[in-house]
């Protein structure tokens, strides 16, 4: 049985991590370990084939996982809208260096893959921000079929290191919709929520569980075929998601005291990798 303290720590800080706009909870399962056999999980529970202690180490995640969301979002929310510039140069450092334990289990670099994941990071969030805040088109007859391609893509992003599924509904234009009807469901009993928000919930849920599962078996079955290259790939998507996290994008301070919280995060990624020698 997997050590409590690895995945516990790795779930911990993943909810920290979903708490902060443009840093991607995959992105620190790959900084952590645990992203390859979270892959695992998921298509084992595709295949109804879930074993025992499977099914222990992804509660020990999400134990962590919902610790770090009640602390972050105390704790690190009060952060983001009061020292955001410290904040993203905290996880700015943390990820930076990150890439360094990262190309330690790379054999051969891979210039083509790397870019596609670099860019496949990137270019979303330069579209959504090419005119200074996100620019969609929101559709007002919703083609359900499209909405389930929608949370297909999304669901295939939460996955992917370093994107964001919410980020991908935004720039098809569902985003705001799938947040209004959730909301709506925590009051019911005003009568808003109507059979038509929940086919809307329900065909978009079918999507993102359909593009999670999708996604997490082509990784998978790249990592068995060919994992050099799917090493390369994930290098780039972690590297790309420097960008939307530059401090520089997320206002101004102390050059020194960005440097120093840049340290710190540093400093957080050798916890890490003592964390993981001691497992």
């Amino acid at each position: 049985m997997d050590s409590i303290i690895k995945p516990i720590f790795a779930g911990f800080l993943m909810g920290l991590a979903n708490v902060i706009p443009g840093v991607s909870g995959g992105t620190i399962a790959v900084i952590t370990g645990i992203f390859e056999r979270l892959l695992d999980i998921i298509n084992k529970i595709t295949k109804l084939s879930l074993k025992k202690k499977d099914f222990i180490f992804i509660l020990i995640v999400a134990t962590g996982l919902i610790i770090g969301l009640l602390i972050g979002s105390k704790v690190l929310s009060w952060a983001f809208n009061n020292y955001s510039f410290y904040t993203y140069s905290f996880f700015f450092g943390l990820i930076l260096f990150s890439l360094f334990n990262l190309k330690k289990d790379i054999m051969k670099f891979k210039i083509l893959e790397f870019a596609i994941g670099a860019a496949i990071v990137i270019i979303p969030y330069i579209l959504s921000h090419s005119n200074g805040s996100i620019s969609v088109t929101k559709p007002t007859n919703i083609n359900y079929f499209y909405l389930f391609v929608s949370g297909a893509l999304a669901g295939a992003s939460m996955i992917l290191p370093g994107l964001s599924g919410s980020l991908v509904l935004m720039l098809l234009g569902f985003y705001e919709r799938a947040i209004d009807t959730v909301s709506k469901i925590t009051n019911i009993k005003s009568g808003n929520f109507n059979s038509s928000d929940l086919l809307f919930l329900v065909i978009l849920g079918f999507g993102v569980l359909f593009g999670i599962g999708i996604i997490a078996k082509a990784l998978k079955v790249w990592f068995e075929k060919a994992r050099e290259s799917i090493l390369n790939f994930i290098l780039g998507l972690v590297a790309g998601s420097l960008y939307p996290i530059t401090p520089s994008f997320h206002g101004r301070g102390s050059t020194l005291w960005m440097l120093t919280w840049i340290a710190i995060g540093s400093l957080s990624v050798l916890l890490i990798e003592k964390v993981n020698k001691n497992q």
